[in-house]
């Protein structure tokens, strides 16, 4: 009997836990990262950009990617959502995956196919189409030059002359503006300025087949409405025949310089350059000088100014609108050591400041050149003197510097180019068919130069998307000539403007002095 009791207790206590173990919440394992793509672009002849969208792990892990190429780990603990796959071989069918990691070891991943270019769409010489010297008798420095929708360009610097290509001197430099056709012939000119000194540094087509000039001015007469002391930002509007539609000068009792300025997509614009004030349009200075932006509706009316930097000097020299509105910037900003540090910073639509980045290593580094890539990422191009920090290497003096920024401002890669004298990238862009063009002074004679003309040359590198050299050419003669802009032509080539001095004898036609406006079409 007692042992049928104790076989029934123990049946009922086998029930009820079988009771409870249902009413039990299950909790579920540790789940993989989520789904992704991934997409191949930039694709040349040795590399390849791959991006993909983040994997977004259920459990809020940590996620890192893995890069296959073939059966071989390409790269391993990846943060970021793009890979530059380098050192492929043209015309070759390349097949790999991304796998996605989270911080338990669960796994998603995708894979990616994609043919490399052939050689030769990059064994493309170079040769120069024609070649045009503008100004006069004195100084005539170009430093912007902009493709124009007749096929044609425009360019704007500055001027000392009054004579040769130039009709008149409105005192000391003026702003010169140069329209040319799609030959290098002048389609008008104009000076634009005061008793004082004006110089261009941007100048762009806008919306209505006008132009839109950026300048800084010390005049109060002239074309100039006014100045608020020193020297101020000057902004004016052209129409499609370079006659004055109206200008407006921006600044404070201090030296307020502008280095770049472009049409906004709603019509308006944008500037930047930097500011000594603390006064009249300038709100508030941190110290020495500052970055400052203006942003201006379509009449020039200003919308909102900001100034960025801290106790040293600080200064945007380059400022392109991004995909979301907002704006990027370059310059540099000083350290702690009285040095310079290469520097990118993005704003929004207002002006508030999103991220910045500071790059370099113990000496000066300097960004000149900034533009927004398809990939929605950022190509900065500059200087640097430095062999540590950011910097990889440094061939002697300084070097051109080259740097590829996700669209966080996370660095990618950088690339130092040069010899054992000076370089300088002016201007860097992102081509139609990928890769980069970039545009240099040099006076080197040995390292990546393959050659020189004397003194100081036009550089012109035309890049592939890691910064390789695919070709390279130097423009000039025994004297110092700088090339500072550079834009790719409607046929693919490409047209360089700067400034030469000496008589070269291959520069083209027009009046010599001490320096003038080059103008080279390249193909």
């Amino acid at each position: 009997m007692k042992i049928a009791i104790r076989i029934v207790l123990f049946a009922l206590l086998i029930s009820g836990c079988k009771k409870e173990d249902e009413n039990l919440i299950k909790i579920p394992h540790n789940q993989n990262p989520g789904d992704f793509t991934v997409e191949v672009t930039q694709i040349t002849n040795n590399s390849s950009l791959l991006n993909w969208n983040a994997a977004v792990d259920p459990d809020n892990d940590k996620v890192t990617y893995t890069i296959f190429l073939g059966e071989t780990e390409a790269q391993t603990n990846l943060e970021t959502t793009e890979f530059l796959l380098e050192s492929l071989q043209a015309q070759t069918n390349y097949k790999g995956k991304v796998v996605a990691s989270d911080s338990n070891g669960n796994t998603s991943e995708n894979t990616f196919d994609f043919i490399t270019a052939e050689d030769e769409i990059f064994d493309k010489e170079v040769a120069v189409v024609w070649q045009k010297s503008l100004g006069g008798t004195l100084d005539d420095e170009a430093y912007e030059i902009q493709r124009t929708n007749d096929g044609g360009y425009i360019i704007g610097g500055s001027s000392e002359s009054i004579d040769g290509d130039i009709g008149a001197n409105k005192g000391a430099k003026d702003c010169w503006v140069v329209k040319l056709d799609n030959l290098g012939n002048i389609v008008w000119e104009t000076s634009l300025g005061g008793s004082g000194n004006e110089t261009i540094h941007g100048i762009q087509q806008t919306t209505d087949g006008g132009y839109i000039v950026g300048a800084f001015s010390s005049s109060s007469d002239g074309d100039v409405s006014g100045n608020n002391g020193m020297r101020d930002f000057w902004i004016v509007k052209l129409n499609a025949s370079g006659n004055l539609v109206w200008e407006t000068s921006l600044g404070g009792s201090k030296d307020d310089i502008l280095e770049s300025i472009l049409q906004t997509e709603d019509g308006g614009y944008v500037a930047a350059g930097f500011s000594s004030s603390a006064d009249g349009n300038v709100t508030e200075n941190n110290g020495g000088a500052d970055a400052w932006v203006v942003r201006l509706d379509a009449s020039g009316s200003l919308i909102w100014e900001t100034n960025l930097g801290g106790s040293g000097g600080d200064i945007a020299v380059s400022v392109d609108q991004t995909i979301d509105l907002g704006f990027i910037l370059a310059g540099y900003t000083s350290t702690a050591e009285n040095k310079r540090d290469l520097w990118v910073a993005q704003l929004d639509a207002s002006g508030s400041l999103v991220w910045e980045k500071k790059l370099g290593g113990s000496e000066n580094d300097e960004a000149i050149s900034v533009q927004q890539t398809l990939d929605n990422g950022f190509i900065v191009g500059g200087y640097s003197n430095s062999s540590n920090g950011n910097v990889g290497e440094n061939q002697g003096s300084s070097d051109a510097w080259i740097i590829k920024l996700n669209v966080s401002g996370e660095l990618l890669w950088e690339k130092t180019v040069g010899g054992s004298s000076s370089e300088v990238i002016n201007e860097i862009k992102e081509v139609t068919e990928g890769g980069f063009i970039a545009v240099c002074s040099t006076s080197s004679f040995d390292g990546d130069i393959s050659s020189n003309n004397g003194a100081t040359d036009f550089w012109i590198l035309r890049l592939d998307v890691s910064a390789s050299i695919i070709w390279q050419t130097n423009l000039g003669g025994p004297g110092n000539d700088y090339g500072f802009s550079i834009e790719q032509a409607t046929d693919s080539g490409y047209i360089v403007a700067g400034s030469w001095y000496t008589n070269i004898v291959e520069a083209g036609e027009g009046s010599t002095g001490d320096y003038n406006y080059w103008v080279v079409k390249l193909e």
